[in-house]
């Protein structure tokens, strides 16, 4: 029998019902990373928790079980955050999603687990959301292999230089645009085709070198960072929606339809 685990540092990410009285959820915790446990009786309305397994608070879990689907067998708050609202309500959502969809079950994370617990205490402080999120994702990335150099050029033994443009190329990196055959005419957009009708966005060297220093002071720099973490998780994700990317579509339409009444 497996060994069972007890108050395992861990944030709830997602849950769902599961037959009749109990719960499935989604966790990412401390040494074992993503996992899913059952919650056996937690719709029960006599269920003591809950009020504890609520997503964005530090919990300690204890579980057990032989197969990959393991029992929680306990749950406490590690400490109590301020809730999540508005934006910061729905870019937690994000953020749950994300590490839902893109990290492997059983493959511990310890540095990005203290990344996202910083985060949390972050969004539930109040914190400049942007930037909170986009480092975040970064973050992911490097997790998951999938962040390219901000400071050196792909297939090229040279520097990335501020004063170039550059497109990122899925599984190579940053290409200078005087090295492709068919550059685009305007240099300033923000989307263009390059090869294969590939959608595309070119960012000057200065921007990439400002992110490779974790630097998001400018307004520019912040804009570029948001698009091409996009543009990355959206090639891990092959093509799955995002369900949180919609929800915060339409809060933005019912707040911006909300202030034309006034």
């Amino acid at each position: 029998m497996a060994t069972p685990v007890s108050r395992e540092p861990a944030y709830l990410l997602h849950s769902r019902p599961y037959r009749e009285t109990s719960l499935l959820i989604d966790v990412f915790s401390l040494n074992f990373g993503v996992l899913r446990l059952v919650v056996k009786g937690a719709q029960r309305p006599s269920s003591p928790l809950k009020g504890i397994l609520q997503p964005f608070q530090p919990l300690l879990l204890s579980w057990s079980g032989r197969t990959d689907l393991k029992n929680l067998t306990d749950a406490e708050l590690g400490s109590r955050l301020p809730p999540l609202r508005g934006d910061y309500l729905y870019s937690g959502l994000y953020l749950n999603e994300i590490l839902t969809k893109l990290l492997q079950t059983y493959q511990p994370a310890p540095k990005l687990f203290s990344a996202y617990a910083d985060v949390m205490g972050s969004m539930a402080n109040k914190a400049l959301l942007e930037p909170v999120l986009r480092l975040f994702e970064f973050r992911v990335l490097k997790e998951l292999g999938a962040f390219p150099s901000f400071t050196e050029e792909a297939d090229a033994e040279r520097s990335i230089e501020p004063y170039a443009s550059y497109y990122w190329l899925p599984e190579k990196g940053f290409i200078r645009i005087d090295d492709i055959a068919n550059p685009p005419l305007s240099y300033q957009r923000f989307d263009c085709n390059i090869g294969g009708g590939a959608r595309q966005y070119i960012i000057s060297g200065a921007q990439l070198i400002e992110l490779s220093q974790s630097d998001l002071s400018q307004k520019e720099t912040l804009l570029a960072a948001k698009r091409l973490s996009r543009l990355m998780i959206d090639h891990l994700l092959a093509g799955k929606p995002l369900k949180s990317r919609e929800l915060i579509a339409k809060a933005r339409e019912l707040k911006k339809h909300g202030t034309n009444r006034r």
